[in-house]
């Protein structure tokens, strides 16, 4: 269970343990009441002369000590109901306690992951570095070297909306880093990736269904969490045919993070927002 949910069984529970409450404080109002009526009557019994008067005062002091008795059994009653609530709210924290920290487990066991990404991206471009140097070869084309203004990561079954989006970026006059207008044959696609990741100062992420299923996606996403470690805010989520629930299911960080939804802006009014951000 999740813990949205547990916390709004939770605020319920309080409600009802409230309500459950002031209800007990009106029992105990009317307890309260009977009794003082019952020994009322108790006193005008001992009080009491006549004969018939004393029997018809004793018929109404048994029926007030039948009421006294049956509040008290109602109050026995709602007690018990209040008792029960108070417990289910504690097992109900307790299970949310639980939840908190498996979520604080996944999440630095992710940070984890990502540190270790960047540390074996670190060493492959050592090691590139010194292959490089070696082999006396030539870098990869320039186009891969340049700076851009944003990185596109996206899954290929995504490209009937990714291509004008792009398309609509560079007409706003961004520089964008997008596959299909940066690669050229004979290039490495994993390198001009890293290069592309490397030299792009945002890295916009078009989540989707197919993303998530994708292995180079979410290795690019990897990456450009990576660039986040001092605290620099790079990565700009696009939602594409996703809802945060479904978001949330596959990384609890993603699902944090402010987005933007194919589903409630246009294309014009996405580059637009997005344009903002870059040259803020």
């Amino acid at each position: 269970m999740s813990i949205d949910s547990l916390t709004n069984q939770i605020s319920s529970m309080d409600r009802e343990i409230y309500s459950l409450q002031q209800q007990l404080h009106s029992i105990d109002n009317r307890l309260i009441a009977k009794r003082k009526e019952e020994n009322g009557l108790l006193d005008r019994i001992s009080k009491e002369k006549d004969l018939t008067r004393v029997v018809s005062l004793q018929r109404d002091q048994i029926r007030k000590g039948q009421e006294v008795t049956a509040i008290e059994k109602e109050k026995s009653n709602k007690e018990k109901t209040i008792h029960d609530k108070e417990k289910k709210r504690y097992d109900l924290i307790q299970q949310r306690s639980k939840e908190e920290q498996r979520e604080r487990d996944k999440t630095k066991k992710e940070h984890l992951e990502l540190l270790k990404l960047q540390q074996e991206i670190s060493r492959e471009r050592n090691y590139d570095a010194i292959y490089f140097q070696q082999l006396s070869l030539p870098k990869q084309p320039t186009a891969v070297f340049r700076t851009y203004d944003v990185f596109v990561s996206h899954a290929s079954e995504d490209k009937d909306f990714v291509d004008p989006f792009v398309e609509a970026l560079e007409e706003k006059g961004l520089s964008v880093w997008y596959d299909t207008t940066i690669m050229q044959v004979g290039m490495s696609l994993r390198r001009a990736i890293d290069k592309g990741l490397t030299n792009s100062r945002f890295g916009i992420v078009v989540l989707s269904q197919h993303f998530f299923k994708k292995e180079w996606p979410q290795k690019e996403l990897d990456a450009l969490f990576s660039k986040e470690f001092d605290g620099t805010e790079v990565i700009l989520p696009l939602w594409h045919n996703i809802s945060k629930d479904q978001v949330q299911a596959h990384s609890r960080l993603l699902a944090d993070k402010i987005a933007l939804s194919t589903a409630q802006y246009t294309i014009a009014e996405l580059v637009d927002k997005i344009a903002a951000v870059v040259k803020g």
